[in-house]
């Protein structure tokens, strides 16, 4: 002997659509991955100048790194700016890390040329606060551009 059930739900259609867009909700927000949060140590203008190098020619060669950092929606952001002879570059950056450690992101290729291999989500390279608040740099997807001979933990870039 077979028995039949029928289970009669007492919930209107609407209501199960208001309860299934709850439940998308909340999952969206538990597996949502973390979002960035502003660096207020690292907000500034920091400036490095690489030391010339004498050309060919006689002349010598400079090079300027500018970095601008500021709040931006819940998070860092900013510019690099690189411009020397026979460069120039402005990129669109943002910042993630920590009070002590920051990474520089690229974001997009603003003017200029020399970023075209950059993806975005590249670190272009690290700041890291010592403890007595120098900031060493740890170079990434960009490297001095004058020198072959750079090393990484040094002072390079001095907030104005």
């Amino acid at each position: 002997m077979f028995y039949r059930f029928r289970v009669y739900s007492t919930i209107s259609p609407l209501a199960m659509l208001f309860l299934s867009l709850r439940l998308v909700a909340w999952s969206s927000l538990l597996f949502a991955a973390p979002a960035a949060a502003p660096l207020p140590g690292w907000i500034g203008t920091y400036t490095y100048s690489e030391t010339p190098v004498k050309a060919l020619a006689g002349y010598s060669m400079a090079m300027e790194w500018q970095l601008a950092l500021l709040p931006q929606a819940g998070a860092t952001g900013g510019e690099l700016a690189v411009e020397g002879q026979q460069t120039f570059m402005k990129l669109k950056v943002r910042a993630t890390g920590t009070a002590r450690e920051a990474q520089v992101i690229f974001v997009q290729g603003l003017d200029g040329t020399g970023y075209q291999q950059l993806k975005p989500g590249d670190v272009l390279f690290r700041l890291r606060k010592d403890p007595k608040g120098k900031v060493l740099t740890y170079w990434g997807k960009l490297q001095p551009r004058l020198s072959e001979k750079y090393q990484d933990g040094q002072v390079c870039f001095v907030k104005k």
